[in-house]
């Protein structure tokens, strides 16, 4: 007959077993706390929706002001009588991710050590938005006022360079790294039946932190060495290539195809005169006519259209430098990923081992748009080259038959995908 009780750190909970851990996350969720703590672990339980205050400035700065200055200037000073309160610095404070960034960032700027956050979980769990919290609080630590009490305020930490501002939206370094995540998310997310904005890789990111000596902090009479974010370096792995040429019903595929299609008139006619009055029922790949189906161009990911997400992105890649002729060959690249979608093949009546491609009037936009020539790109796509022997190697080529030509062209569109996807990213780890 005992009480079913909560806890907020569930290594406080008396019995540690399956039970329990649901009941709390249960009942915790119910209550509108999506975090709970495992010692230093947190668990985020989705809520798909907006808490009003979870993420306010105040409580922003109210981990910081805890866990980075107020606990970094006490370990820094070697005061005993704050001693009991290091031993668990989180002791008082609600969990919240907050205090994942903001223990990684004491780390650096205190420990001098180097840290690392792993954010792992099913789709929808909430990785993505989860890291773009961490990655915003992390970039903007720095610039966080104290919060003041009965002891006095602690003094915000002076930056390193007179270009650093309070905003750290004003910083180029930091507004680069922030500018990145609407490119992680164009090309590299996509809509499912359980995540309208779901991320079809997985990806590394570095965060590179300009540290300031301890010692020269101390003669300068800081607690907290100054710790100012300088670069990043992006790694990503496991593209969900599959999904570029197919997709289910009620999905999407990648969002770069939306927006491109959402665009202006006037930049589509700059970018290929094809994508002219296009929609996404003009490409199969995309959702016309092939049983994708179309999880619909109006769709609204994260509350804004396609439209509005094509703007975010062309700005953000503005921020590294893609502007211009690089925007337009990017965006062409992506455009003959989609023209391909829309090659038919059919059996060659001349030889029924053999295939041919159906509808010679998307083989010529397709041929205009590569600048190569028709024929040898139906040559490439319905041929397959086999080279045998040794040191006098021979070549010969073998018709492929319709289903077979379908998948070399399907595999021709995912590279292209792939190698832009990865120029990409080249692109961002070097501006």
């Amino acid at each position: 007959g005992g009480n079913l009780i909560t806890m907020a750190d569930m290594c406080d909970l008396p019995s540690l077993h399956e039970p329990a851990i649901l009941y709390n996350l249960r009942n915790r969720h119910h209550n509108l706390q999506p975090y709970t703590r495992v010692g230093d672990i947190i668990i985020a339980m989705n809520p798909f929706q907006w808490i009003d205050g979870l993420y306010s400035d105040n409580v922003r700065e109210e981990y910081v002001d805890r866990l980075v200055w107020r606990d970094g200037a006490a370990g820094a000073c070697g005061d005993a009588s704050s001693h009991g309160a290091r031993d668990d610095p989180k002791a008082g404070l609600a969990p919240h991710v907050y205090e994942t960034s903001s223990l990684a960032y004491r780390g650096l700027a205190v420990d001098d050590s180097h840290q690392s956050i792993l954010v792992t979980g099913e789709s929808g769990a909430g990785k993505t938005e989860t890291v773009k919290i961490i990655m915003s609080h992390l970039a903007s630590i720095q610039s966080t006022g104290a919060i003041t009490e009965d002891q006095g305020t602690l003094p915000r930490p002076e930056p390193a360079e007179e270009h650093i501002s309070h905003n750290p939206r004003d910083n180029c370094v930091v507004r680069r790294v922030l500018d990145s995540n609407p490119l992680l998310e164009a090309f590299g997310n996509a809509k499912t039946v359980r995540n309208d904005n779901s991320s079809r890789f997985g990806k590394y990111i570095q965060l590179q932190f300009d540290v300031e000596d301890s010692t020269e902090a101390a003669y300068k009479g800081k607690t907290v060495p100054s710790c100012l974010l300088a670069g990043s370096y992006c790694e990503t792995y496991l593209l969900e290539k599959s999904r570029v040429v197919g997709h289910e019903e009620a999905e999407r595929t990648y969002h770069i195809f939306y927006q491109l299609l959402a665009a202006p008139q006037d930049v589509k006619a700059d970018i290929w005169d094809g994508l002219m009055g296009a929609t996404t029922e003009s490409f199969r790949y995309v959702g016309g006519g092939s049983g994708n189906g179309d999880a619909g161009a109006d769709t609204l990911i994260e509350g804004r259209t396609d439209g509005e997400k094509w703007e975010n992105t062309v700005d953000a890649l503005e921020t590294i430098g893609i502007v211009g002729d690089k925007l337009r060959t990017l965006m062409r690249s992506i455009c003959v990923v989609l023209q391909l979608g829309n090659l038919e093949f059919g059996a060659d009546p001349n030889n029924d081992d053999a295939s041919v491609i159906t509808n010679a009037d998307e083989l010529s936009k397709l041929a205009s748009l590569m600048g190569i020539d028709a024929e040898a790109i139906a040559k490439a796509l319905t041929f397959r080259t086999i080279t045998a022997g040794g040191r006098g190697k021979e070549s010969y080529t073998v018709p492929l038959r319709p289903a077979s030509a379908k998948d070399s062209c399907d595999a021709f569109a995912k590279e292209i995908y792939a190698r832009s996807f990865d120029w990409l990213f080249r692109t961002i780890n070097e501006a």
